[in-house]
């Protein structure tokens, strides 16, 4: 093979790869945009955790909790940060009752997630993350957290549970 002939296949190569990546993200936009304030939030639609432990109880679809403030949290068994958090948030969900839909996302150990919660008597709705939700959401630190209002629009965005009650209280306050 000529010097000219191997260039022209890495060339080709490289085009096709191009060619490629541009497909993935022209169908995968939503996987890659920040999740930001104003932006709608994105789907989601997962499974309870039951009370053994196992990711198969009711689903909550995101979409059929519209008309009410809705917080979500991504959160891991293992960290630290998450587990500081949680007592804040269940606190602040109990405070609010059915005002606001608290969702906990857990994104490690569906058993381990429902074991700490029957322990610490936590009240959230308890969620396994699905195949792709917490990218979906740009979960890439944790605890991630928004604040959905009742149109759907992501009002908030953060890992600090003091950020994530005061958008939830501008909310309500602000409902007729």
């Amino acid at each position: 093979m000529t010097s000219r002939r191997a260039g022209q296949l890495v060339a080709a190569v490289a085009a096709a790869c191009l060619v490629a990546n541009v497909a993935w993200v022209a169908v995968h936009l939503d996987r890659l945009r920040p999740l930001v304030t104003g932006m709608p939030a994105p789907a989601l639609a997962l499974h309870q955790i039951d009370e053994r432990g196992a990711p198969t109880g009711p689903v909550i679809d995101l979409a059929d909790l519209r008309g009410r403030v809705v917080v979500v949290e991504f959160w891991a068994t293992w960290c630290k940060p998450c587990l500081a958090s949680l007592p804040t948030l269940d606190a602040a969900a109990r405070r609010w009752g059915e005002r606001v839909a608290v969702l906990a996302v857990n994104v490690d150990d569906s058993a381990k997630a429902r074991a700490l919660f029957r322990a610490r008597g936590y009240q959230l709705r308890l969620l396994a993350d699905g195949e792709d939700t917490s990218a979906r959401w740009m979960a890439n630190t944790l605890p991630h957290a928004a604040v959905v209002d009742p149109a759907g629009v992501v009002r908030a965005v953060s890992s600090r549970p003091a950020a994530i009650e005061a958008a939830v209280e501008r909310l309500l306050a602000s409902a007729p």
